[in-house]
C-alpha cells in the first residue's frame, strides 16, 4: 500500500482553490448528501471549508467546520470524500484533528443520522450504522444522548429528523461532559439557548443534568 503523506494531500482552505477545483468540489459534495440534507453549495463557503487535494490538486474530500462561540470546540458541519474505501476519509479526518488541535482547538463535535429512527428501511439504516462506525474507527466517540433534534437552517430550515451526537477530543484534551457538549452544540450551531424546550428535551430524556 503506497502511504498517503499530508505534504502530498495538502488540506487547504477552500480560498486558496481555483474555480475548476471549486467546481470539483461541489461534485462530491452533491453526491455525498441526498438533496434534503444539503443547504446551497455558496453557504458552505460562509463557514471554514477544507479540502484535501491529491498530488496533482484534484480534490478528494471536503470539511465544513464552524467555531462553538469562544469554547475552543469545533463543529463538523459537512464532511465528505470522493472515493471511499482507500483510506482517504480517515487520513483526512486525522489531518483536520491535527490542524484544529495546531491552532488550539480542544474538541471537534459532529452529529449523524440516527440509525434507529422510526420508518427507516434497512438499508438506510445499514448505512448510517457504517457511518457511525467510521467515526468510531477514528478516535470518534458516539455520545449518550437521545432524542436530539437540531432545527436546520438555510433551505433545510423546520428539516429535523432524530439525530446522534458525536466527538472526538483533540490533543490532550480530555471530553468534557456530555450535558456541556450538548448545550455548546445546540447553541453556537443551532442557536439554542440552554432553556430552549428542545434542549430541554433533549437533556432529559438523555438523563442529563
Amino acid at each position: 500500500m503506497i502511504m498517503q503523506t499530508q505534504e502530498d494531500h495538502p488540506l487547504v482552505e477552500a480560498a486558496a482553490l481555483a474555480a475548476d477545483q471549486l467546481a470539483l468540489v461541489r461534485e462530491i459534495y452533491d453526491e455525498a448528501f441526498p438533496a434534503d440534507l444539503r443547504v446551497p453549495f455558496g453557504d458552505l463557503l460562509a463557514d471554514r471549508l477544507l479540502v484535501r487535494l491529491d498530488p496533482d490538486g484534484r480534490p478528494e474530500g471536503l470539511a465544513v467546520v464552524r467555531a462553538l462561540g469562544t469554547t475552543g470546540w469545533t463543529f463538523l458541519r459537512y464532511y465528505a470524500v470522493g472515493a471511499r474505501g482507500g483510506g482517504t476519509g480517515s487520513a483526512m479526518l486525522d489531518q483536520l484533528a491535527t490542524l484544529l488541535a495546531r491552532e488550539g482547538g480542544a474538541l471537534l463535535v459532529w452529529d449523524v443520522e440516527d440509525p434507529d429512527e422510526p420508518g427507516l428501511d434497512a438499508e438506510h439504516v445499514e448505512e448510517h450504522r457504517r457511518r457511525i462506525r467510521f467515526y468510531e474507527r477514528n478516535a470518534g466517540e458516539l455520545l449518550p444522548v437521545v432524542d436530539y433534534r437540531p432545527p436546520h437552517d438555510g433551505d433545510l430550515a423546520g428539516h429535523a429528523p432524530p439525530m446522534r451526537l458525536m466527538c472526538r477530543t483533540l490533543g490532550a484534551w480530555v471530553r468534557p461532559p456530555v450535558a456541556d457538549i450538548v448545550r455548546v452544540a445546540y447553541e453556537h450551531r443551532y442557536g439554542l439557548a440552554g432553556d430552549h424546550p428542545v434542549v430541554r428535551r433533549t437533556l432529559e430524556a438523555s438523563a442529563l443534568p
